[in-house]
């Protein structure tokens, strides 16, 4: 993976499979000494749930080794991706001690790789713009993320695309529901490239212009929307609040109802995002690190992590 945006779509990419199967990155290809950017898995229980998927969906009906390029690779990319499919199908099968089927290759281009279509004799699917095959044998497509429609079931794809294609991605992803299932696996690793910026300007400059701005936008639409949510759940702590102060009718009650609804407002937020109820004993974390580290913090933590991630960090008891 050769930049920060090699490692975002790789994340993304994993996160999104692990939700039908299962998903591991770097994962090593002992015989060469090379790693696969993502192997999955499927999981058959999940094949309702991989529907929602779309064309990452059909990809991943069968094991596959998945290789993302955010800069459009060449000939000697697409070998060394093969040649890591080789190795990985005979480390496969001398761990089952027999024959296995030969897994999927998919490679996933940020643009068009003609030399790579046209030399390696690809052949586009007519059912699905952005697809292209080679010979039955080989067991190797190609996704254009360039090429794709911009619906929603190709969002997560077009994240793993450059320049307008993700910019057009993260708008989109900013559009859906603060609850879409997109939003939880793709935002956490969108705000890790605000940190992965170069701090020399000479490295910045070395960078695409056109990303840095969309990194930039990443970081204000992030602020936006951390400060949107921060006013919206005071708003619904204070009203919950009110309403059990005004149960109490007294000074100290009404300040122990608005410290109550702000807890109950938090918990149904942590609750959305882990995607299950707290238990008692995250509750009580969540309690106490209200009272140490403030709202904003919570929020903070809150947006930036996964739910895997949210979950440790309220089992971790030296977590701040």
């Amino acid at each position: 993976m050769r930049s920060r945006f090699d490692a975002f779509g790789k994340n993304v990419l994993r996160d999104t499979l692990t939700r039908v199967g299962a998903a591991d990155t770097e994962v090593e290809v002992i015989a060469a000494s090379q790693t696969i950017d993502v192997w999955y898995v499927p999981d058959p229980a999940r094949a309702a749930l991989r529907a929602e998927l779309g064309l990452l969906g059909e990809l991943a009906a069968e094991p596959c080794q998945f290789e993302p390029f955010h800069d459009t690779p060449g000939p000697g990319e697409l070998r060394g991706c093969v040649r890591k499919q080789l190795h990985w199908h005979h480390e496969l099968e001398r761990r089952a001690g027999g024959e296995v089927p030969f897994p999927r290759l998919c490679l996933l281009s940020s643009g068009r790789p003609t030399t790579v279509l046209d030399a390696f004799g690809f052949q586009p699917d007519p059912a699905r713009p952005g697809l292209y095959r080679t010979a039955p044998g080989w067991r190797v497509d190609l996704v254009v993320i360039s090429e794709l429609p911009r619906t929603r079931e190709t969002l997560l794809l077009r994240l793993l695309g450059a320049r307008a294609v993700l910019r057009d991605a993260i708008r989109d992803l900013a559009a859906l529901p603060e609850d879409a299932w997109e939003r939880s696996i793709a935002l956490p690793w969108l705000v890790r490239l605000r940190f992965e910026t170069p701090a020399e300007p000479s490295a910045r400059a070395a960078n695409d212009a056109e990303e840095e701005e969309i990194v930039t936008e990443v970081q204000q639409w992030f602020e936006q929307l951390k400060q949107s949510l921060r006013d919206e759940a005071r708003k619904e702590a204070l009203q919950e609040g009110l309403k059990e102060g005004l149960k109490e009718g007294l000074k100290e009650g009404r300040q122990e109802g608005l410290k109550e609804g702000q807890i109950r407002t938090l918990a149904r937020q942590f609750e959305k995002k882990l995607g299950r109820p707290l238990a008692e004993t995250e509750r009580s974390v969540l309690t106490e690190r209200l009272d140490r580290l403030g709202p904003d913090r919570l929020d903070d933590v809150r947006m930036e992590l996964s739910a895997d991630a949210l979950a440790a960090w309220l089992a971790d008891p030296a977590a701040a």
